[in-house]
């Protein structure tokens, strides 16, 4: 059997490409090297993301289980280079929180969703080596039994993480630094023992952040000024863990044991594309970088829904192939900007001399609680600080996140936008009131749902806004303001993506 694509890693980002391409009718393998779960690093879902999941209907499951976890899962605040508070009601959108579920927690959500989804999983298997040619991809595996197998498909996803199989066997560079420093994950068995479940400190011996990790789990993320320089394979004791915290917090809570510890460090690393033919790179798989503001996975998980439909309709032959090469174009700007501010944070949050102390001191007393700074850093955060490449003479909201509007039909009950878009179809939204100016358009069979309506609430960005075109993944394809134009440069901004509708 031929599979329509392969994705390699059943993490986060393989799972959500694997639920993207299943659910739109692609014969979809997921190959997975782990045979069991591991300690969770990632523990934060950011409210883009949380945007994307709505799209799909999957939101509110990642609430109930971080429900589960913490009696209050909500957190209407994060951090930016370790500086608290970056609120989130600068972000205008119903899911202004953010969620602290680990990670492993996400991917058993995802995982139970990419099986919903129709995609097969295979545990167990690892990826030795591929080649490809004009019409697809094959790929060599091993099994634990040690059985090799060739298996071949149209396309493949790379999602392997940072020492991605994938990404050496297409023998790309893997630019960067090494760590100049390391911190410590320790993940206490301790009942959060502060207002909220979470705090943040940062002074002249380090910085250490704790928050609700689990049932009796409290997760530390420590930077300690004397231990960032300690070697990346020497185990975590508690007592060396202990120490850091009381010498930051100035107590250790009193802790006694802990479920686990790990090093990490700043090293970054990223290659110079996101696609080579037919093998796409998502995720960590492409970059590595430190941790700054756990934002990591949330990420790559934008670039699982990018890739995501346009591959699922180049695989059922409503796009042509060359729409595939707006992920490289799409992602990889965003991921420099990611690795950009990476560096800017650990320059900020980790410079514990006198004068870098007096900075941040400054910083957070009179820049970050700015509006127009929060307004920044939330867009930052979410890894929408610049839009998506688009046509010129383009509207302001071409290439940019969609709005978190109400959508009024003609016919029908109110819905949210992300609940038009569950079908991973355009949305083609006629806001002229009865014009029926895409009426006319040739859209059947096409992954395209026109609807007449009008919005709830109008936000500023939409004022004068006649006709708006909204990509499967809820970025803004098209918008219009000339109703007696709409159609035209509608069906212009479709022929980019679709078959069947170039001039």
């Amino acid at each position: 059997m031929q599979w329509d694509a392969i994705v390699v890693g059943g993490g986060p980002s393989g799972l959500v490409t694997a639920a993207e391409l299943a659910g739109s009718g692609a014969r979809t393998l997921v190959l997975e090297r782990r045979t069991e779960g591991v300690q969770s690093r990632a523990g934060t879902l950011l409210p883009r993301v949380l945007e994307l999941f709505d799209a799909r209907g999957i939101a509110g499951r990642f609430v109930e289980r971080t429900r589960r976890i913490s009696p209050y899962p909500f957190r209407p605040s994060h951090i930016w280079a370790g500086f608290h508070p970056i609120e989130w009601h600068y972000f205008e959108s119903r899911f202004g929180v953010t969620l602290g579920l680990p990670q492993n927690e996400t991917e058993a959500l995802l995982w139970d969703w990419a099986v919903e989804s129709g995609a097969q999983i295979q545990r167990g298997v690892e990826v030795r080596g591929l080649s490809q040619d004009g019409d697809g991809v094959e790929v060599e595996t091993v099994d634990t039994s040690g059985r090799v197998a060739r298996i071949r498909a149209s396309y493949v996803v790379g999602a392997d993480g940072g020492r991605s199989a994938v990404r050496k066997a297409l023998d790309l560079p893997f630019e960067g630094r090494s760590g100049t420093f390391r911190g410590i994950v320790f993940d206490a068995e301790l009942d959060a023992p502060w207002p909220g479940g979470r705090i943040n400190v940062d002074n002249e011996m380090g910085w250490v952040r704790g928050y609700a990790f689990g049932e009796g789990i409290t997760r530390f993320n420590i930077v300690h000024r004397d231990r960032r320089h300690a070697a990346k394979d020497d185990p975590v004791t508690l007592d060396e863990a202990l120490q850091c915290i009381r010498d930051v917090h100035g107590t250790d809570y009193g802790i006694r044991s802990h479920r686990w510890a790990s090093r990490f460090d700043d090293q970054m690393r990223a290659v110079p594309a996101l696609r080579s033919g037919r093998v796409f790179l998502v995720g960590e798989s492409a970059r590595i970088h430190y941790p700054a503001s756990g934002v990591g996975m949330n990420f790559c998980l934008q670039d699982a829904f990018n890739l995501g439909w346009k591959l699922a309709n180049v695989l059922k032959g409503t796009a042509p192939a060359e729409t595939l090469d707006s992920y490289n174009d799409e992602r990889l700007p965003v991921m420099r900007e990611l690795l950009a501010s990476v560096m800017a944070q650990c320059a900020l949050q980790f410079n514990f001399g006198e004068e870098g102390v007096a900075l941040k001191r400054r910083m957070q007393s009179e820049v970050i609680p700015q509006p127009d700074v929060q307004r920044k850093l939330v867009l930052e955060l979410c890894g929408l600080s610049q839009p998506y490449p688009r046509p010129p003479g383009s509207h302001a909201l071409a290439g940019c996140r969609a709005p978190d509007i109400d959508v009024l039909p003609l016919e029908g009950e109110p819905l949210r936008l992300t609940e038009l878009l569950r079908r991973r179809e355009f949305v083609l939204l006629d806001l002229e009131g009865y014009s029926g100016q895409f009426d006319a358009l040739p859209l059947d069979g096409l992954p395209v749902r026109r609807m007449q309506a009008r919005l709830g609430r109008v936000p500023a960005e939409l004022r004068g806004v006649t006709g708006l075109l909204v990509r499967p993944d809820a970025y803004v394809a098209w918008a219009g303001t000339d109703p007696a134009q709409g159609a035209a440069q509608a069906r212009a901004e479709l022929g980019r993506w679709l078959r069947g509708l170039q001039p």
